[in-house]
């Protein structure tokens, strides 16, 4: 979403430009000034309703409350729900730092509806969403496993300078790798994903190709809409900590080190000496036995 916006203010400023060209030389600073009146409202409204609330210097109808490196932006109202969101964040904050091998400044921001997960940066129906400045999380579905998963999302992103983690990454892996660091391991497990593999079953043999933007739309289609997320998130699950768990955390780690100098499948077989499709093939020969 973010590159979105990025994108769409290089056009925004293109169109101004366009448009200066097109009036005639008396009225060029008056269009100027009626332009950047938008801009500047656009902005304020983006800041205070909108996807950079959170590092907005002015956030209406919210309080925080911090500790340990870990800040919490709520509703005023909802000040115990808070402290209880601020020890799972805690809690989560400390299985990203093992993995990521550094301390962060995490900021977590509460939304009670799905009006404010949209217009927060994340989508409306997930429990939250990992964005470059910290995670958002639905205060009714609030956990320590899904903070600590969002906040996997978030540190991965920005392992790339500008924050493109999601674009670098295979779904399988980004997701994977933060199923793994939130410890949900309550999805399917391998007896179900080897039934998964049964003729007819639902098993996502092609998991490996989702990848880019049309990965991301083809992970929130079958996660939703698709075979669903008890599925979709048990196999990515058991595809990350098999990684783990047969090469070390230490190859894990070796592989994000080497992006975003060079694309994951590459990273991927100068770390494993094979490419993520032939591992896929022998983590589905391991549930096959």
């Amino acid at each position: 979403m973010y590159i979105f916006f990025a994108l769409l203010a290089v056009w925004a400023v293109f169109d101004i430009y366009r448009g200066w060209r097109r009036e005639k030389p008396e009225n060029r600073s008056r269009y100027l000034g009626k332009s950047f009146l938008g801009i500047v409202a656009v902005m304020m409204a983006l800041f205070l309703f909108g996807p950079f609330f959170m590092i907005s210097p002015v956030k209406l109808g919210y309080a925080s409350v911090s500790d340990r490196g870990v800040v919490v932006y709520y509703p005023s109202t909802h000040r115990e729900k808070a402290q209880e969101i601020l020890a799972m964040a805690q809690w989560a904050r400390d299985q990203n730092d093992k993995f990521f091998r550094k301390e962060t400044e995490t900021k977590v921001l509460v939304a009670v509806s799905d009006l404010d997960m949209l217009r927060f940066g994340v989508y409306p129906r997930g429990n939250g969403g990992g964005i470059p400045w910290g995670v958002v999380v639905r205060e009714s579905r609030a956990t320590a496993n899904i903070i600590a998963h969002e906040m996997s999302h978030k540190n991965l992103a920005n392992t790339s300078f500008v924050n493109a983690g999601p674009l670098l990454y295979p779904r399988w892996f980004d997701e994977g790798l933060a199923n793994y660091l939130g410890k949900m391991d309550y999805y399917d497990k391998i007896p179900e994903l080897h039934q998964e593999l049964q003729p007819g079953g639902r098993y996502r043999r092609d998991i490996t190709n989702w990848t880019g933007i049309g990965g991301n739309i083809t992970w929130i289609y079958q996660t939703f809409y698709g075979v669903g997320a008890r599925l979709i998130y048990g196999q990515t699950y058991q595809m990350t900590k098999y990684l783990f768990d047969t090469y070390g955390e230490e190859k894990v780690y070796g592989l994000i080190g080497r992006i975003p100098r060079t694309s994951f499948a590459q990273a991927f077989v100068a770390e494993f000496g094979m490419t993520p499709e032939a591992f896929h093939q022998e983590f589905i020969g391991k549930i096959k036995i």
